[in-house]
């Protein structure tokens, strides 16, 4: 397809797209535009096809969203179908909007983060399911080092961020998942507001997956946790032993491993 032949497609789309699609939607972001003094924000996944995606982003744009996030999944993904997410659709709609495009999808580590800019030319990264297993995900990045979306560096490393990957830089920014966890349980212990039971005894399941799927019965033991929604606390400080044990067995691990070679 010729770049003529594109902008024209993306361009039918866009005029078809305005008459097909909910007007609701579009209403509400310039509705919002019009009479708020912040920016408005819009997230949207990706269609099936690139000129549909980019005809949609552009519509965004026309309604008055300032910041568009651009989520590299098309609707049916989700769940046990989610998948893996495109970023070439991501990046074709940074470079047919002019407003900041942050992306959104496969950011697991601080490594997809780097080299999703770098893919796509995005502003920046959302992640939402990956930090409920890290929550430490975006922990300690800088703008120094992240790469420009025009370097060819996988990661950046400027003189004054020469240990940026040595072992004691990289626990800082990134705890091991047991560290994460029993902080995390101390926060909620240390709140005034009560948590819901079910989002302590879920966000543990998953910030601890790691060590869990190793260690069944610790996993097992966290699962037949009772706690009482009304008085808390004696079954979070059961959750926090758990977590201990669980360290203990990691960090033995680790130092067997270090014997053997």
């Amino acid at each position: 397809m010729t770049g003529n032949s594109y902008t024209s497609s993306v361009r039918d789309l866009f005029f078809t797209l305005k008459a097909q699609i909910q007007v609701p939607c579009l209403s509400s972001v310039n509705i919002l535009h019009v009479n708020l003094s912040v920016p408005v924000t819009a997230k949207f996944r990706v269609f099936p096809t690139v000129e549909k995606t980019v005809a949609y982003a552009q519509m965004l744009e026309s309604a008055g969203a300032q910041i568009l996030t651009c989520h590299g999944r098309i609707r049916e993904q989700r769940g046990v179908n989610t998948g893996i997410a495109d970023w070439s659709k991501i990046r074709a709609v940074k470079r047919a909007v002019s407003v900041p495009v942050f992306a959104n999808g496969n950011i697991l580590c601080q490594a997809d983060i780097l080299r999703c800019l770098q893919v796509t030319g995005a502003d920046g990264v959302m992640s939402a399911e990956g930090q409920l297993y890290n929550p430490a995900l975006f922990n300690g990045l800088t703008p120094s080092s992240v790469p420009s979306s025009s370097s060819s560096t996988p990661l950046s490393l400027l003189p004054s961020d020469t240990d940026y990957l040595s072992d004691e830089q990289i626990l800082l920014r990134q705890p091991r998942h047991c560290d994460l966890a029993i902080e995390y349980l101390n926060i909620v212990l240390s709140q005034k507001t009560p948590t819901a039971v079910s989002a302590v005894k879920g966000h543990l399941f998953k910030i601890m997956q790691p060590g869990l799927v190793k260690e069944k019965d610790l996993r097992e033991r966290l699962g037949k946790i009772k706690v009482d929604p009304k008085l808390p606390k004696p079954g979070y400080e059961e959750y926090l032993r758990v977590c201990e044990e669980l360290k203990q067995r990691m960090e033995a691990r680790l130092q067997l491993n270090s014997l053997e070679y």
